[in-house]
């Protein structure tokens, strides 16, 4: 059977209009996710009326393979001007930034390009035959399921990035107040918005991230003479190669990322901002030199960058086979289905599963034409770190107001971005660590919905976010070995370096 599936969906997917609406997308979503504030979700949003005189599977095809090139693009300004383009390039910005200050943007590159494409196409391979299975995985997760989650992902970040990790639980819990600014999502009370109604219904969480990790640069940026003071090659493909050879070395880190991204993305609601700080949190606690991560290893960069792809193709398992969008890109290409007339949902693989075989397919495809297309601009790109600061530091400005205006058409958005400039720079200056920060704007809502509605579930009953299933037991037992365990290992570890 899932033979004969696959076959209808090769039959389907590959025709010349398929493969050329492919080659578009991935072109376009690259550019759009290279573009700081300017979401892969955006994108698909504004290709939605496009595809109306399309097939239906030509049409989610086309709005998939969008999604892929806006992943990989958000790591372009991540490594070049430490800023993510799309939320889930945020953990890339810890070691691809610094590689480049270092004078290895081109490795930087070459690292995002072939992580991206790896985890993108294997997490594709895989799903494309447990599509039934699974899926199975999303309805395990209730409300206290995703309360702990959200706690247990503040908590080892708040752990792992930075020396201090009292200040990075600081961080983090900031973080979850500021998305509190919002009315209270059960009652409709107003709570923190300071009387600005642009706060009523959700938090800017891009002019935040762009605030927290652009703008604050620009302070450091404007007392030097470029971002890079290194001198590399920017004639040939030398560097691209050099990160290529990197990812290749280290098959076993990105079979794990991949693995931890894909698995993720298969949550409704995860999305790649929590894969790809979980994945390079892992990659730290599990390395031989924990202290590399953050100051410019290729470790960390293949552990974002390969499970931010794995994500997409495992948000699409929830949204085709439950009817239950995977993440805001995938909101968009459940909206693109039932437009066309195809409902997900547990029929669609009964129904129309040579459509949805198509679909996963054309992801295979989306990654081929990636790398292809990333290599052969990348030599050009890296060119942006030779520029002098004093053009580098005001174009960065004008496009970043520019862009957080652009979302909501609101200059509040850019005095928002503008004042996390100010935080983000004082975080710094102070050792307050900005990732666990960002992490608890993500994951504040969902810990807050998950808190309140276990409440109401149990009439009250705490014990049910303790107890309801195996899963929040289990999560909280490694929330609490997050903090036990640090000790114990560096004591350990001293031991041995003492031995």
């Amino acid at each position: 059977m899932v033979v004969e599936n696959l076959l209808t969906g090769l039959d389907i997917l590959l025709t010349p209009t398929n493969i050329l609406l492919i080659a578009i997308a991935v072109v376009v979503g690259t550019v759009a996710g290279s573009i700081p504030g300017f979401t892969g979700t955006n994108t698909v949003a504004i290709a939605l009326p496009f595809t109306i005189p399309m097939r239906p599977e030509s049409a989610v095809i086309f709005m998939a393979a969008i999604y892929v090139g806006a992943e990989y693009g958000g790591a372009i300004p991540a490594a070049l001007i430490n800023t993510p383009g799309t939320a889930g390039a945020t953990a890339t910005v810890l070691d691809a930034y610094p590689m480049s200050q270092q004078g290895k943007a081109g490795q930087a590159l070459g690292i995002s390009i072939l992580s991206s494409a790896l985890g993108g196409f294997a997490s594709a391979l895989i799903l494309l035959f447990l599509l039934g299975p699974i899926s199975k995985i999303s309805y395990m997760f209730g409300q206290p399921e995703f309360f702990v989650l959200a706690i247990f992902g503040i908590s080892m970040l708040a752990s792992i990035v930075g020396d201090n990790p009292i200040k990075g639980l600081v961080a983090g819990l900031f973080g979850m107040l500021f998305a509190a600014m919002t009315v209270d999502p059960i009652t409709g009370q107003k709570r923190l918005s300071f009387g600005f109604p642009e706060l009523y219904s959700d938090v800017p969480f891009i002019p935040i991230i762009v605030g927290l990790f652009a703008i604050s640069e620009l302070f450091y940026l404007i007392t030097e003479e470029r971002v890079s003071e290194t001198e590399f090659d920017v004639s040939s493909y030398q560097t691209i190669l050099d990160g290529f050879s990197e990812v290749l070395r280290r098959p076993w880190q990105v079979v794990r990322a991949m693995v931890i991204g894909m698995t993720i993305g298969t949550i409704p609601g995860a999305g790649t901002s929590l894969a790809n700080f979980v994945s390079w949190a892992r990659a730290k606690s599990s390395s031989k030199n924990p202290e590399a991560f953050g100051n410019g290893t290729p470790e960390g960069v293949i552990a974002s960058e390969t499970s931010n792809n794995a994500v997409t193709s495992g948000s699409l398992i929830p949204t085709l086979v439950l009817g239950i969008p995977g993440s805001g890109t995938t909101a968009v290409i459940l909206g693109a289905l039932l437009l066309h007339g195809v409902r997900p949902g547990p029929g669609l693989m009964r129904d129309f599963s040579g459509e949805a075989m198509a679909i996963m397919l054309s992801l295979l495809v989306a990654n081929i034409v990636l790398v292809v297309f990333a290599f052969s601009v990348s030599k050009y790109i890296i060119r942006v770190v030779l520029l002098p600061t004093k053009i580098i530091v005001p174009s960065i400005l004008v496009l970043t107001v520019v862009g957080a205006f652009a979302l909501h058409y609101s200059m509040f958005d850019a005095w928002f971005m503008i004042l996390f400039g100010f935080i983000g720079y004082l975080m710094r200056e102070t050792g307050y660590p900005i990732i666990p920060l960002v992490l608890g704007v993500i994951l504040g809502p969902m810990a807050e919905q998950g808190f309140r509605r276990s409440l109401e579930l149990s009439q009250g009953d705490p014990a049910i976010l303790f107890t309801s299933s195996i899963i929040t037991v289990v999560l909280w037992a490694f929330t609490v070995l997050v903090f036990v365990g640090r000790p114990l290992v560096s004591q350990v570890r001293g031991r041995i370096d003492g031995m």
